[in-house]
C-alpha cells in the first residue's frame, strides 16, 4: 500500500505534493475534532448535567427524610391548639389595608353570631383570592360564605360572611 501510495506522489508535481500534504495535516486534525473529540465533549457535558441533577434529587430527598424523620409518631396524639381569637372589625381592617384592598371595600359590618359581613365593589380578583387565602393565618375567622361577580377583566364585585373559629 504505501509502494501504491509512493508511485501516486512520484507521478505529482512538487507544488501537487505540497497542496496533498498540507490537506492531509489539515484535515486529520478537523477531522480529529468533529469525529472524536466535539462528540466526547458533548457527552461529557451530558453526562454532567446527568449527574447534577441526580444529585440534586439525592439532596432533596434526604431533605424530605429530615422532614419526615422530625415528624411525630402516628401513634401519638397531636397537642390540643385552640384556635385564634377572633381579631374583630379593627384587625380585619389592618389586613385589608395591608393588602392594599381598603380602597375596594364597600361595606365592612358586624354580623350575627359574631360574624363579619364584607362586601368588595370592583376589585382585583387576585388580590381579594391572595386575602382570603391569607385569612386563616391568625386571623380567627373562617369563610362561611363567599360569592362574586365579573364586573371587568380582573375585576369583581364579591360579598364574603365571616365567622369566627371559637
Amino acid at each position: 500500500m504505501i509502494a501504491a501510495l509512493a508511485r501516486l506522489l512520484a507521478r505529482r508535481s512538487k507544488r501537487e505534493r505540497t497542496l496533498l500534504a498540507l490537506l492531509a495535516l489539515g484535515a486529520v486534525p478537523v477531522a480529529f475534532v468533529g469525529l472524536v473529540a466535539l462528540p466526547l465533549i458533548e457527552a461529557r457535558a451530558a453526562a454532567r448535567a446527568e449527574l447534577d441533577a441526580a444529585r440534586a434529587t439525592r439532596d432533596w430527598y434526604a431533605a424530605r427524610q429530615v422532614e419526615i424523620a422530625a415528624l411525630p409518631a402516628p401513634d401519638t396524639a397531636a397537642p390540643a391548639t385552640e384556635p385564634p381569637a377572633p381579631v374583630g372589625l379593627g384587625g380585619i381592617e389592618a389586613r385589608l389595608i395591608a393588602a392594599d384592598l381598603r380602597d375596594a371595600v364597600s361595606q365592612l359590618a358586624n354580623a350575627p353570631d359574631r360574624g363579619v359581613r364584607l362586601s368588595f365593589a370592583e376589585a382585583p380578583f387576585a388580590g381579594v383570592m391572595d386575602w382570603v387565602d391569607a385569612l386563616g393565618d391568625g386571623s380567627g375567622y373562617r369563610v362561611a360564605a363567599l360569592t362574586f361577580e365579573r364586573v371587568s377583566p380582573g375585576l369583581i364585585d364579591a360579598e364574603i360572611r365571616l365567622e369566627p373559629l371559637r
